[in-house]
């Protein structure tokens, strides 16, 4: 919802994305290459450990959408204005740091501390998702005669 596979891949790449699925498959004496990750990912998973890298990747996914869904709760927004926004850049970093073997590390907890810090200026309006609606949309200010006993007739 807030971030496609293809973003993830382009953004974080699928070299990094190979070293975290070595990384939490080879305890199991599985070890993945780039293309089972490309295949798990974009196109129909054929092995056991390929399904099983899709799994792994859709529950950070999952944990994800959670995350900036929590800090979103009142926000009808279309996939097209997420799109637009700097939701995808937020969830990517948080997708980062959910798939990373050593989220301990200094680099992959600060990407995760921006990543919070700008969703709670989301949700605050700080930085905004929409766009203001135009000037025709709007409805105008309304305004009626002061409530005054001055004589503006004779003045």
């Amino acid at each position: 919802m807030f971030v496609t596979t293809q973003y993830v891949i382009d953004k974080i790449g699928v070299n990094v994305l190979l070293q975290f699925a070595s990384g939490k498959f080879a305890e199991a004496g599985s070890y993945p290459t780039s293309d089972d990750v490309t295949t798990a990912l974009l196109g129909v998973p054929a092995t056991e450990l390929q399904q099983q890298i899709l799994a792994w990747y859709q529950s950070a996914e999952k944990n994800v959408t959670a995350i900036v869904s929590g800090f979103l709760p009142n926000t009808d927004i279309s996939q097209e204005q997420i799109d637009n926004s700097v939701l995808p850049g937020i969830a990517c970093d948080l997708l980062y740091f959910e798939l990373a073997v050593n989220p301990g590390d200094d680099n992959i907890k600060a990407r995760k501390t921006s990543a919070m810090a700008l969703l709670e200026k989301v949700s605050k309006g700080l930085i905004q998702i929409k766009e203001d609606a135009p000037a025709a949309a709007r409805t105008g200010m309304r305004t009626k005669a002061a409530g005054t006993s001055f004589n503006w007739g004779g003045y």
